[in-house]
């Protein structure tokens, strides 16, 4: 387990290595502990920080869940091939190479292809890499049969050196025990994504828009302020101001919103100025915007719109094209580029997601009708 001091130096120091540190700071620390220590500019933000912004929310909702649903599909050059057993296993079996203690350490959990999937992409979109483990392998030439997700907070990664002085990484669990060696014969997947994950690169674009909802939020709850005028020229010492304001505040909420003053103090009511509302509006939009870039989702798609934005799509299928071409192809280029590899299976074979369904127009609605 990392010490306390050495986790927030690396959070504050090294941010390439921050995801690993947030992964032991949120089920160790609060939040809350760490913005008081770092500042909250330089706390780490958290999976949940992000997806309590509206924007980041949907923008992983549609592409995970998306890139999810669609099936793998399996070629040599030109020629689509039988697919490997790990791409559609679903009976939720755990494998002959895990233990009740590998399932305690790694947070392990019978999944679904769908399951397995969106989990990866989730794990691209926040923190930038995911990991799989093989838990059955093929005796022939020890390719996985197998294959789980390792939820990202039981695992990290560290360089180290072997006994020849190579540097290699070594993935291990919260304790530090290797994944796989000798003793623990499973089969370590890691699969890069394209970036560092939003949780460290889109870190001031997550706090702007998490400002703008509390401040909607606030305005929500107090619409207007209420100012205690004083018209006497007595002076107020600090703690009987503090008093005038909490009796105030009691008699608000005690009496219906009625107030009774005498000559010495009047209320003036501070309502929103004419057209602060239109510009948190607009500066949430503007958030939203951000953070449909930062996922590498068209705005549109969650409900954002850019200055002056006049891009309109013919059909359906045009535009899920374009959102494959300029933002769906990012995440899923990294799965497949790691999945093809040599290790996962045979040489030659190449992967790729079968986005026909995307891309290909619906049936005419107000076509003819064919009899049963």
């Amino acid at each position: 387990m990392l010490g306390f001091t050495k986790a927030a130096r690396m959070a504050a120091t090294l941010p390439r290595l921050q995801p690993q540190v947030q992964a032991w700071t949120s089920s160790t620390l609060d939040a809350v502990v760490w913005a008081d220590i770092l500042g909250a500019d330089v706390a780490p933000i958290m999976r949940a920080d992000a997806m309590a912004v509206p924007g980041v929310a949907r923008g992983r909702h549609l592409t995970a869940g998306t890139i999810a649903g669609l099936p793998l599909t399996f070629w040599r050059t030109a020629d689509p091939v039988v697919a490997p057993a790990w791409a559609s296993a679903s009976d939720g079996q755990w494998g002959d190479r895990i233990t009740a203690h590998d399932v305690d350490r790694l947070g392990l959990e019978p999944q679904s292809v769908w399951q397995r999937m969106l989990d990866t992409v989730d794990d691209h979109i926040f923190y930038g890499e995911s990991l799989w483990v093989g838990t059955m392998l093929d005796a022939t030439d020890g390719r996985p049969l197998r294959m789980l997700r390792v939820p990202w907070e039981f695992w990290q990664r560290q360089l180290i050196e072997n006994d020849q002085g190579a540097p290699y990484w070594e993935f291990t669990d919260r304790a530090g025990m290797p994944i796989a060696d000798g003793s623990r014969p499973l089969r370590v997947v890691y699969i890069p994504g394209a970036h560092e994950g939003i949780c460290n690169f889109a870190q001031r674009t997550i706090r702007t828009a998490s400002n703008l909802e509390k401040s909607a939020a606030d305005i929500a709850m107090r619409p207007f302020r209420l100012e205690l005028h004083q018209t006497t020229d007595i002076t107020l010492e600090p703690g009987e101001i503090t008093d005038i304001i909490n009796t105030t505040r009691s008699a608000l909420m005690d009496n219906n919103g009625i107030l009774f003053t005498n000559s010495a103090l009047e209320t003036k009511d501070h309502k929103l100025t004419e057209g602060s509302g239109d510009l948190l509006t607009g500066s949430r939009n503007a958030a939203a915007v951000d953070c449909a870039r930062a996922v590498s989702i068209p705005a549109a798609m969650i409900d954002a719109t850019t200055v002056g934005a006049s891009l309109e799509y013919a059909t359906l299928e045009g535009r899920n094209q374009q959102w494959i071409d300029y933002g769906l192809s990012l995440y899923m280029d990294a799965v497949t580029a790691r999945l093809g590899m040599d290790d996962v299976v045979p040489q030659g074979i190449r992967v790729a997601f079968d986005t026909n369904d995307l891309v290909t127009p619906l049936p005419d609605p107000t076509g003819p009708v064919t009899p049963d």
